[in-house]
Order: structure tokens, then C-alpha cells, then sequence
């Protein structure tokens, strides 16, 4: 029989972060999203919590095995509060997940400091020519005795402006394509490196920023796994981290979809609650559907993780769809609130711009249709 209910470990988990999301984050949430400073303060509340370190290791101060299902609902709960402080986790796990394959040097300065909230690296995988197409990165690591230098540009890299170090990938001088490219360990204050702040329509706590590297030593030690296999490395746990992201839009958009609920059943015009009107109470039971549906979708993908089944295409599934799921719902309640909901005075507006990002950050919904459809194309004609 199929079964919907997560186990006990994970509710209770998930109870305790929806009482931090309400009481702790959403407050705050429009005032830190305005302001282009990390809030590290509250960074190291969710280390605390144990929020940044699941699937990690035990040694480092993590939560041990790999735990797909518990990511997503924290990522969900969390985002009820802050969409931008529950990308903590995903950014964390998709970054440790590829240190953990450094020296031991590395793996004993950098993964306590971030399951603990004091530290932040950076993942520079997009360039300004390899968007979606991130295996035709130009950046280059040319070999010398000691190690490589790296000569390129990173653009639109999350914690760029508040990292201390960030994971570079760049290709073997001559090679094409995903072959030759390898993970670097690169400190963001090493000569040669610049950081430039690019801050967008939202999502501004996140620092995003371009790294351009100029002949930027880097040593031996500071390979993260093996020489020429970095990206297939760092695409397999895109699989992982792509429906976590689904799920923490669609939690910022429940925020919303409350929001608009109590305010339709305190708004009257003509004498009557506005949520007395199919104009109001139908888009809003349409919105609750699909948040629903897509919501499921994403747990689907993690729990095929989870029992270590294929789950690229759902993955992809959950990083276009559910998205796009939330923007319109957060559209919707801004609409219910009428011109309150276009006020910078309320949280509706941040996060319609904050989730905007996810259309095209992490993946554009144009690149996970294409994973999909090749899926099904590739499939064999069945017999009925």
C-alpha cells in the first residue's frame, strides 16, 4: 500500500522548524530581504538547529547519511519564513557534497564552519557564455609544478559577496566540453581574484556576484576529488538539490496563500467577507491544488533518491514546475490583496521577486524540459 506520511523523526523535525519559520523568520523576512547584507546572525541559529548539516558527516558535525526527504522538508518549512535563508541547506549539501571528496586539510577547515553557520563558500560553476550550458565553461586551470593556475570569469554565483572561498570549475587547457574539467578549491582573498557584487530584482541576501580570476595560484591540495571528472561530480547532486528547490518555492507561496486567506476572510465590500466571492475563493482553491500537486512531485523525486532509483527526470520535473506553481500563486494573493499587495510594506511583493529567480536560477525551466524529453524520447516503444 502507498504511503504519503513521513516517519516520526522527520515530523518532529518538521515541527520544529515551522515553529522557528513562524516565530523567528517570517518577522524579519521583508527587512532582510531588502538589504544586501548575509544575515549571518541567523545563519548560525539554523546551524544550531542542525538545518546545515543534513546528510553530512557525523564527524564534521552533520547529520550523517544522505537524507533527501528530510532536506526537502526542511527547505519547504523553512521558506515559509524565508525563502532566502531556506536555500541555506540545499546551497550547503550541494557544496559539501563535492568537498567532501577534498583532503582531509580541507575537509577539517571548511565543512564545520558551514554545518555550524559561521562560514559560507561559494559554488562558480556559470560563466557568461555557459549558462545552461554549463559544459561549455571557458574557464581554464593551466598545470604547473605546485598546482594550476585559473584564468576566467564566474557570473551570477550565490554567496559570491560573503563567501570565504568558493568551489571553481575550470578545464585542462585544450580539452571540450564536460571532459577535462576538473573542482577547485579557490580562496576568494587569493591575489588575482576579483569579486564583484550583481544584485538582481531580489533574492539580494544571497549575495550574488561575479569572480574573475587572473593567473590565481591553487594548490595541489586544494584539487576537490578526482583530476578531469568534476563535472559529472557536481551534476549528479544537481539531481538531489533541484526538487529541494521546488519545494522551498512552493513553502514561500503557502506563506502567501494564508496570508490572502486571512485577509479575504477580514476584507468586506458590500457588507460581506471578499472570500465570500467565487472571484476570490476559487482562485484560491485552484492555487491550493497545484501547490499540492507540486509538491508531491518533488517528494516523489526525493524519495526515488532516497531508494536510490532513477529520478534525473522528476528532478527536472520539480525544478520547472513547481516554480512557476509558487509565482502564480504568490501572483494570485497579491491580487487578493488589491493594492496592498503591491506595497513594499508587505512581505507579498518580496517574495514574488524573490521566487522569480528560481524560473531561471539553479536551471531554466527550458534546460530541465529538455533532460525530460530526451527521457522520453529515448524510451522504447511499448506494446499495449
Amino acid at each position: 500500500m502507498v504511503s504519503f506520511a513521513f516517519d516520526e523523526e522527520h515530523e518532529e523535525f518538521r515541527a520544529t522548524l515551522a515553529d522557528f519559520a513562524r516565530k523567528e523568520l517570517l518577522p524579519n523576512y521583508r527587512e532582510r530581504a531588502a538589504s544586501t547584507e548575509f544575515p549571518f546572525e541567523v545563519f548560525r541559529k539554523l546551524g544550531e538547529l542542525g538545518v546545515l548539516g543534513i546528510g553530512l558527516p557525523e564527524e564534521y558535525g552533520g547529520t550523517g547519511d544522505e537524507d533527501p526527504v528530510l532536506l526537502g522538508l526542511a527547505t519547504e518549512t523553512l521558506a515559509y519564513g524565508d525563502v532566502n535563508l531556506a536555500s541555506a541547506p540545499v546551497q550547503i549539501g550541494l557544496i559539501a557534497s563535492q568537498l567532501v571528496h577534498g583532503t582531509k586539510e580541507v575537509r577539517e577547515r571548511y565543512l564545520p564552519a558551514m554545518i555550524e553557520g559561521r562560514e559560507t563558500v561559494a559554488i562558480a560553476l556559470t560563466e557568461p557564455g555557459s549558462g545552461s550550458d554549463a559544459s561549455a565553461l571557458a574557464t581554464v586551470a593551466r598545470p604547473i609544478d605546485d598546482g594550476w593556475l585559473l584564468s576566467g570569469e564566474k557570473t551570477a554565483i550565490t554567496w559570491a559577496c560573503n563567501a570565504s572561498a568558493a568551489l571553481v570549475y575550470a578545464r585542462e587547457p585544450g580539452s571540450s566540453r564536460s571532459k577535462g574539467v576538473s573542482c577547485f578549491l579557490v580562496s576568494l582573498d587569493a591575489p588575482g581574484v576579483t569579486v564583484s557584487p550583481m544584485p538582481g530584482m531580489g533574492c539580494l541576501p544571497l549575495g550574488w556576484g561575479s569572480i574573475h580570476m587572473d593567473e590565481v595560484h591553487v594548490p595541489t591540495e586544494h584539487l576537490i576529488g578526482e583530476l578531469g571528472r568534476g563535472f559529472h561530480t557536481v551534476m549528479d547532486h544537481f539531481d538531489f538539490s533541484r526538487a529541494a528547490l521546488g519545494l522551498m518555492c512552493l513553502g514561500a507561496a503557502r506563506a502567501s496563500l494564508d496570508e490572502a486567506a486571512t485577509y479575504a476572510n477580514q476584507r468586506e465590500t458590500f457588507g460581506r467577507p471578499i472570500g465570500e466571492y467565487q472571484g476570490v475563493s476559487f482562485p484560491l482553491a485552484e492555487h491550493a491544488t497545484y501547490l499540492e500537486a507540486a509538491r508531491w512531485l518533488c517528494y516523489r523525486a526525493l524519495w526515488l533518491r532516497a531508494e536510490g532509483k532513477p529520478h534525473t527526470s522528476l528532478a527536472s520535473m520539480s525544478k520547472w514546475w513547481p516554480p512557476v506553481v509558487a509565482k502564480d500563486a504568490i501572483e494570485a494573493a497579491m491580487k487578493i490583496h488589491g493594492n496592498l499587495g503591491y506595497s513594499a510594506e508587505f512581505p507579498l511583493q518580496q517574495r514574488f521577486r524573490d521566487v522569480m529567480a528560481y524560473l531561471v536560477a539553479d536551471g531554466t525551466s527550458e534546460i530541465q524540459k529538455r533532460i525530460i524529453s530526451r527521457e522520453i524520447l529515448g524510451r522504447e516503444s511499448v506494446a499495449f
